[in-house]
């Protein structure tokens, strides 16, 4: 058997992150997923695996992995793809989100919070760990560490504001004060 070249490797995860990034797409919040979504993302998920070990363990792959995994709603799953690339590569917040994610659902809040805790300390500048950290404060009831972390997203990218209207992880916190201060502006 000859080895893999690097092109068909390349050409490999581009076909995976294809297929993933299609399966994502048609897949909803805490709604199960769509068996056309699901097919997309089994896809992805065995390009994945076909391509030998060194490359399977590279960030890129772990990531695609995890999120296929993620997107499934075979969250304990995706946790060790996820948890390698946070170990080995902390920069990468899209591991960081997806542990938070697969936490949060698989109801275990409180290690999703330290998770993006843990993110944060890594990447301390990406608004959207802060505004899924607040989130997820949120549904913990913690309104102070809800509205703190709000705050610092919306401070870093103001279009955060504009998606607590949507957001349904804000509704326990919705008419309070703290967060209806950070949340409307007045003129």
């Amino acid at each position: 058997m000859t080895a893999m070249s690097s092109h068909r490797r390349q050409a490999i995860l581009r076909e995976a992150a294809g297929y993933i990034e299609l399966g994502e797409l048609l897949v909803q919040p805490d709604v199960p997923t769509p068996p056309h979504a699901a097919k997309l993302l089994l896809r992805g998920l065995a390009a994945v695996r076909q391509l030998p070990e060194p490359t399977r363990a590279r960030p890129e792959a772990r990531l695609l992995e995890g999120e296929a995994l993620r997107a499934l709603g075979r969250f304990e799953e995706a946790i060790t793809p996820l948890t390698a690339v946070a170990d080995e590569h902390p920069e990468r917040i899209e591991a960081w989100l997806g542990l938070g994610w697969c936490l949060k659902r698989m109801g275990r809040l409180d290690a999703a919070i330290d998770m993006l805790r843990k993110g944060l300390v890594a990447s301390p500048h990406q608004p959207i760990l802060f505004y899924n950290l607040s989130c997820y404060h949120s549904l913990d009831g913690n309104v102070a560490a809800a509205v703190e972390h709000l705050t610092q997203a919306i401070a870093l990218d103001d279009r955060f504001r504009d998606l607590t209207q949507l957001e349904p992880d804000f509704d326990p916190i919705r008419k309070d004060p703290r967060f209806l201060a950070v949340t409307h502006i007045t003129v």
